[in-house]
């Protein structure tokens, strides 16, 4: 996996329904999950596209608290 610098605050809770290939492969604790990586393609399993159900975009700094369609891990 690529890295590139990047501060990632993993407190910060993201929807359950945010995916990225990364996570099959390095588990849910990936920084992916957190932050935005350029190296990753982001989809919502509630929908199966690059936007959710709100048609708001699915990337970690969106799927938070908040969102309608937030459902929390």
């Amino acid at each position: 996996m690529p890295t590139f610098l990047r501060v990632v605050d993993t407190t910060q809770p993201v929807c359950r329904n945010l995916r990225t290939k990364a996570m099959h492969v390095y588990g849910q604790d990936t920084p992916d999950a957190f932050s935005t990586s350029r190296s990753s393609h982001y989809h919502c399993l509630r929908t199966q596209f690059v936007t959710g159900p709100d048609g708001g975009l699915s990337v970690p700094e969106q799927c938070r608290p908040g969102r309608e369609c937030f459902e929390a891990r």
